[in-house]
């Protein structure tokens, strides 16, 4: 078995942190204000939705995070970002509930995993 990762973060609050790296976790860890606002985040699985305004446009995307010292909230996460407008006619907007019932599929898998994740012990 190989050890867990560790990530060794900079804080202004705390000089340096070591915490461990999740195997999800994209984000670069350089420095951080605070040791509150360490955060380990994965990467984006975006719902993608062709527009005729903007072409492909990307919607809901979703990410595991974990902020491992917050004071109100210290599991693991799946986040979706929510945000911009874009007109659809008919087509338009069957081809975007096309995509939206893949994407559903995307956030069952995501509901899945954050529960194995969380499981694990020394995960949160």
């Amino acid at each position: 078995m190989t050890a867990p990762r560790t990530v060794t973060v900079h804080t202004a609050d705390h000089g340096d942190v070591t915490i461990p790296e999740p195997q999800w976790c994209i984000a670069p860890h350089d420095f951080e204000g605070y040791r509150v606002d360490i955060e380990h985040h994965g990467t984006r699985t975006p719902l993608l939705v062709p527009t005729a305004c903007h072409g492909l446009a990307e919607a809901l995307p979703v990410f595991f995070a974990w902020r491992p010292f917050s004071p109100t909230d210290s599991q693991i996460h799946a986040v979706i970002e929510l945000d911009q407008w874009h007109e659809f006619d008919p087509a338009g907007l069957e081809a975007a509930a096309a995509a939206l019932v893949e994407h559903a599929a995307v956030l069952r898998v995501h509901a899945r995993e954050l529960a194995a994740l969380r499981a694990e012990d020394g995960a949160q």
